[in-house]
């Protein structure tokens, strides 16, 4: 084990954080002690036990909360991309080492330099190759991988990392089983950006009809602001859940038998998990780089898109029996 410290601080999106949790693991892998910061993380820290999890850092404290260590990666937070206050984007480039999907050359800064000057030449060569990282995950031109897939190239190309997996060893919570209930299938109807990335309503509803008919047990989970929303919608006669915590909905996803999602984190929540994935995705690539990645998992693309005045029109040329019958072939290789 490597005797320099290092802190990652992870972006607050649901798919990012599970990108930084698996950048983390490998960190460990490779002899770093390394402490992953993040809001999602700390709240499924119980499924990672060999990882050092802690919350996001407070404003207050920010800068005290991560002066303990010798090297600090972060992905900015919203907040401190848009901040003009006492924490912004201009100081902590020139304390931190930022890293991101894809980084604007106004974040980048000569860490190297800086960190030889400042540490001792043992621990400073324990992180030498990790200094010069700073910059884009997505440092190259990349055809079909996912992001998954992409974040290992990083880290092997640009941190030097030797032992790499995708896959995060997980421990569940005491009696939560993997996938118990093969036969509930898990919607996700909403995400973060519902008028770019959301599959109309009335076919997420006639899809969990057709399910229920297939004797699956289709079942709704929504964000806590859309819960009310989802369960007064016409046609819904289905089991519309929310989790407050994302530690519980996991629990719930992990022993669920597939879920369907739109482009979001849910899914890859799902992926990341282990658990089947049918993605449903605006565009026609079903090779986009942000997929679930980590589990067995199908795209669903609109047959065509046209222009519309505001927004392409591809929400009627994805058909509810054309991602039934995703799903029971995904299960059936899953089962196979």
């Amino acid at each position: 084990m490597k005797n320099a410290r290092v802190a990652l601080v992870s972006f607050e999106s649901l798919g990012d954080s599970l990108i930084y949790t698996m950048m983390a693991d490998n960190l460990r892998r490779n002899g770093y002690t390394i402490t992953l910061f993040g809001s999602v993380p700390y709240q499924l820290k119980e499924w990672f036990p060999q990882l050092s999890i802690k919350p996001y850092p407070e404003f207050e404290n920010f800068y005290s909360t991560l002066d303990d260590y010798h090297l600090v990666l972060m992905s900015p937070s919203r907040n401190i991309r848009n901040s003009t206050g006492d924490i912004k984007l201009e100081d902590i480039r020139h304390r931190f080492l930022l890293i991101c999907q894809k980084v604007p050359k106004t974040w980048l800064f000569d860490h190297h330099s800086r960190l030889k000057q400042n540490l001792t030449q043992d621990i400073f060569q324990e992180i030498e190759q990790l200094s010069h990282s700073a910059g884009s995950i997505h440092y190259r031109k990349f055809m079909k991988e996912s992001v998954v897939e992409i974040t290992l190239d990083f880290m092997r190309e640009k941190m030097g990392l030797e032992v790499l997996s995708a896959n995060v060893e997980l421990t569940p919570p005491k009696d939560v089983i993997f996938r118990k209930n093969k036969r509930r299938i898990v919607l996700s109807p909403d995400s973060a950006w519902p008028e770019k990335k959301d599959w109309s309503p009335e076919r997420f509803l006639k899809l969990c009809a057709l399910l229920a008919q297939a004797n699956y047990d289709p079942v709704i989970v929504v964000a806590p602001n859309n819960h009310e929303i989802w369960q007064a919608k016409q046609n819904n006669h289905f089991l519309t859940l929310t989790f407050e915590n994302i530690g519980k909905l996991a629990e719930y996803i992990y022993e669920s038998g597939a879920v369907i999602a739109n482009d979001s984190g849910n899914g890859h929540l799902a992926s990341f998990l282990g658990i089947p994935v049918v993605t449903i995705y605006r565009k026609r690539n079903p090779y986009f780089h942000w997929r679930p990645g980590w589990s067995a998992t199908k795209v669903i693309c609109p047959i065509i898109v046209l222009s519309g005045l505001n927004s392409p029109i591809w929400r009627p040329f994805i058909g509810v029996r054309r991602v039934k019958r995703a799903l029971e072939k995904l299960l059936w290789q899953v089962e196979s």
